[in-house]
């Protein structure tokens, strides 16, 4: 049984994002490599030292806790066109600068099919990018479990995302995942 869900977002940023943050935003959506200002982060471990991997060497810090240091992951991976797995068609990330009609922005559009396992970095980026629309505010989406027919429309309400299950206002599967984790 797969926890797959599929989320397409298509929006208009603001045009006046600096070069950092694109590129921040071009390495989240899987166009780019990981800038110079995405540093690495420390993270204490001393519970959890036997379900480290190979890969993740320890160190004791200063005040004696065994960390590791390691880079944070983006939100997408394969910006690439992709031939999807649990999904009919494919995934894909693309931003385009616009001018126009719209006023001067960046277009961006993306489907992913997300694990729960990235909904901590995709809950992150989303908020982020709803927080830089362009003031025409214009905003699409939908999510979707895999295994479902009919799609849950995303929409803005109060500055974040919704989704709309039922003719009511849920959070997001992503925020949904979130929160149960919290509690534990």
């Amino acid at each position: 049984m797969a926890d797959i869900h599929e989320v397409m977002l298509a929006m208009n940023l603001r045009g006046d994002l600096s070069g950092t943050e694109l590129a921040g935003l071009r390495w989240h959506l899987g166009l780019a490599e990981r800038p110079g200002h995405v540093t690495e982060k420390t993270i204490v471990v001393n519970d959890v030292l036997d379900l480290l991997d190979e890969e993740q060497e320890r160190e004791l810090n200063e005040d004696g806790d065994w960390v590791i240091k390691e880079f944070p992951e983006p939100a997408w991976n394969n910006g690439s066109p992709y031939a999807a797995s649990k999904m009919p068609g494919t995934g894909f990330s693309t931003l385009v600068r616009g001018d126009g009609h719209y006023g001067e922005r960046w277009a961006l559009t993306c489907r992913w099919e997300v694990h729960p396992d990235g909904h901590g970095e995709l809950a992150e980026l989303i908020d982020w990018l709803a927080a830089r629309l362009h003031e025409d505010e214009s905003f699409f989406g939908y999510q979707r479990w895999y295994e479902d027919d009919q799609p849950e429309l995303l929409s803005l309400r109060d500055g974040g995302v919704v989704a709309c299950r039922d003719g009511a206002f849920v959070p997001p599967f992503w925020e949904e995942w979130w929160d149960e984790s919290d509690e534990d």
